[in-house]
């Protein structure tokens, strides 16, 4: 259901789930999706504690770079997560005992940021926006840890 039988898709699941005999891609994505709304919710609110769990040194060192520059602006973020409409696997590939695995998620969101003063500077608190965003999730296969960590992320265009 994930990928058709002999794209690299398919071959890349294989190569993982080859790697690590408890890997299933129905399993995984849902995962991916519950951390993707813990992600988005944690790094509005600046919960860097949630984040330090979930991704990698790189992305989170990235986050809270971003964390850190809107709160010495003084600025505040907000973020309802209403939904996740789709989460799909677009590539999946084993370098040496790292898998990694790509998901394409399209969420449903209302953001907004405000300034010092409770003006808003981005968003608007009555608008749904339609996000995509196309994340990198890897994982040692050699470690006993089965958690993943996010190692990279996009906004498609």
């Amino acid at each position: 259901d994930i990928a058709p039988a002999g794209s690299d898709l398919a071959r890349g699941l294989d190569a993982i789930h080859a790697a690590d005999r408890n890997f299933d891609p129905q399993s995984f994505l849902t995962g991916a999706g519950a951390a993707y709304e813990m992600v988005v919710t944690a790094f509005a609110q600046g919960d860097r504690k949630t984040l330090r769990n979930l991704l990698s040194r790189d992305v989170l060192a990235e986050l809270e770079r971003a964390i850190d520059e809107r709160e010495a602006r003084g600025e505040t973020m907000t973020t309802h997560f209403v939904g996740l409409d789709k989460a799909t696997i677009s590539d999946a590939t084993m370098n040496g005992r790292t898998a990694q695995v790509t998901v394409r998620f399209v969420s449903q969101l209302v953001s907004v940021t405000r300034d010092k003063d409770g003006e808003i500077v981005a968003g608007d608190p009555k608008r749904v926006d339609e996000t995509v965003d196309i994340w990198t999730f890897e994982r040692d296969t050699a470690s006993r840890d089965p958690n993943w960590k996010l190692a990279e992320t996009k906004t498609a265009d």
